[in-house]
């Protein structure tokens, strides 16, 4: 099978699920849509029912006085988003913004294209409904991060624990009779399970060989280690934020949804109030929506600056080219951040089994380890999100190919790997990147794309650290297991690399040619300088950012347990906000 192939095939099946959700099988499960006439009133208008949206629609709308509107600008999950075995299915469709990134010159040009597709969720759960379902939370450290960024303790990872606990229900004998159990929700909204699958713990053995910790649950706070990891699936079923915060409260009566509907600006007095928006609605019609509480905006880390931007809030002289009046001068964009991945494979024993494919469950077996490079520190350097496919070079070419858009001659080598193999796939990411990338607008048309510069390896540290990670990371080979069954490290012939006189050279261009994004976009309107501690855009009342983007730094590992947790205290910020008034 070659890449055109692969992709063709994955087009076909794409179009088959297309067909399929022309027929609404689950639309019964979300709130109808509930159009609004011009000029309607709300309390809150909510901007986006995302990950962090939808969070906050159902908190916000628990006071039955409180008239809570929300703005999406996709539709329903359609029934392929329920399914965990089909994520690599749902980018690049209607329920993804298709967004694209800049083309840099330096990164992503041994690839299909030389620009890496920036999948972000267009459909009520946002980015919870398309992405990769791992539940971590992050280290501690990345959240005491916030609080000092912040200047206010109530971020700090021991005070985030209660809204952690509060979001979650966690379906896992295991670890719930261990002694991490305290740390653990069971009557959350969202349903948590743990990977089950018995092939993944002889890879934890090798590891801990090579001196890594094996950890029971790391999102009790001890996160050096390798694991079996927790996924946001329960009862077969993807548990995105729509699925977990929305269907239970599809008939409230002080919820109205607006499916289908573009916000295009923000609208502020001459008191730099924020009043209301503009949007576009799924005929086509042009209104005003008015709040008379709180603006919130939780459209997403490229959707959100895009936005405040358009409506006058960024860095004054890029507003100003574009002939927007500026409301506040404010580094909106400036600080975004996105865990870069670096695709790794291992070649194993001979099998000729394959695994029993259970669309209920993650699509492969999986562990995760967090890395340090220096052995005494005890917070991780970088994270391996590791997949195991046995004989099953199919699959193999779909990662390759489809979720991260690798070069035809890798994806080649990967499908060749996989033939009568085990193989293990790993993407490798420094947990706390000091690149920065940039979000800026594009026109000022709200429905032209941002232009987004990633700023993958803009820090030359971050080139320097990814190959001490993956040294430290592929020692595994050295482990009792991997020798025995002969495994090794693939090593891909690429032409650009052939120059190299040692390996850390090597290591350098492969870093070049295998990475990708983990689709963990944040940090473009940050708590500290877009942001207050409480979510309030400075020098604008009662506007408030409440998603990703408003994240001081990347936490370390997949960001949708981050996300829940700030749109958690977020929504109680705004409660005790009002309850003062």
């Amino acid at each position: 099978m070659d890449v055109g192939t692969a992709l063709a095939s994955v087009q076909v099946i794409k179009g088959a699920l297309l067909l399929l959700s022309a027929l609404a099988l689950t639309s019964y499960k979300w709130p109808v849509d509930k159009p609004l006439s011009d000029s309607a009133t709300c309390d809150y208008i909510v901007i986006g029912a995302g990950t962090a949206g939808s969070v906050m629609a159902n908190r916000l709308s628990e006071d039955p006085r409180s008239i809570v509107c929300v703005i999406e600008a996709g539709g329903d999950p359609p029934l392929e988003t329920e399914i965990p075995s089909l994520f690599a299915y749902l980018p690049k469709t209607y329920m993804d913004w298709n967004f694209t990134s800049e083309d840099d010159g330096y990164t992503a040009q041994y690839r299909q294209q030389t620009y890496l597709n920036l999948a972000q969720g267009k459909v009520l759960g946002g980015s919870s409904s398309l992405n990769h379902l791992y539940h971590i939370r992050g280290d501690p450290r990345d959240y005491d991060d916030w609080a000092t960024a912040t200047g206010d303790d109530t971020w700090s990872w021991q005070n985030l624990m209660p809204y952690f606990i509060k979001s979650e229900r966690i379906e896992d004998p295991y670890i719930l009779n261990s002694k991490s159990s305290k740390y653990c929700g069971t009557k959350g909204y969202m349903g948590i399970t743990r990977e089950s699958r018995d092939l993944p713990l002889k890879y934890l053995k090798a590891f801990k060989e090579m001196g890594h910790k094996i950890i029971d649950n790391v999102n009790a706070g001890d996160t050096l280690g390798f694991f079996l990891p927790m996924f946001t699936i329960f009862g077969g079923v993807r548990q995105s934020s729509a699925e977990s915060f929305l269907s239970p409260i599809k008939n409230r009566e002080n919820l109205f949804i607006m499916k289908n509907t573009l916000v295009t600006k923000i609208v502020i007095d001459e008191n730099l109030q924020a009043t209301g928006v503009q949007c576009k609605t799924s005929v086509g019609t042009s209104i005003t929506i008015l709040a008379q509480k709180e603006v919130i905006v939780s459209a997403g880390a490229f959707n959100t600056p895009k936005l405040l931007m358009l409506s006058g809030i960024g860095p004054k002289e890029h507003l100003e080219s574009l002939g927007i009046s500026v409301v506040s001068d404010l580094p909106v964009g400036d600080n975004s951040q996105d865990h870069m991945a670096v695709i790794l494979v291992h070649r194993l024993e001979e099998t000729s089994d394959r695994l029993t494919a259970d669309p209920t469950q993650f699509p492969l077996p999986s562990f995760v380890g967090f890395g340090a490079i220096n052995k005494t520190q005890s917070y991780p350097d970088y994270i391996t999100l590791n997949l195991i496919s046995r004989n099953n070079p199919a699959a193999l070419m779909q990662l390759c190919s489809s979720v991260f858009s690798l070069h035809e001659n890798v994806c080649a080598q990967i499908y060749a790997t996989g033939e009568g193999k085990e193989v293990l796939f790993s993407a490798l990411s420094l947990g706390r990147p000091s690149s920065r990338g940039q979000v800026r607008l594009q026109s000022t048309n709200p429905e032209d794309p941002p232009k987004i510069y990633t700023g993958f390896l803009s820090a030359a540290v971050d080139l320097q650290n990814n190959v001490d990670s993956i040294l430290d990371f592929i020692r595994v080979t050295e482990s009792s297991y991997f020798a025995g069954v002969g495994a090794q490290t693939i090593y891909f012939d690429f032409p650009n690399c052939r120059a190299a006189t040692n390996v850390r050279d090597y290591w350098k261009c492969y870093v070049l040619h295998m990475m990708d994004t983990t689709f963990h976009y944040s940090s473009t309107c940050p708590m500290g300088t877009v942001l207050d501690s409480s979510l309030k855009v400075v020098g604008v009342k009662k506007l408030r950012v409440v998603d990703a983007s408003a994240m001081p730094n990347l936490t370390s590992g997949n960001i949708n347990a981050a996300v829940v947790v700030l749109a958690e205290k977020a929504a109680d910020i705004i409660k005790r906000s009002q309850s003062c008034e």
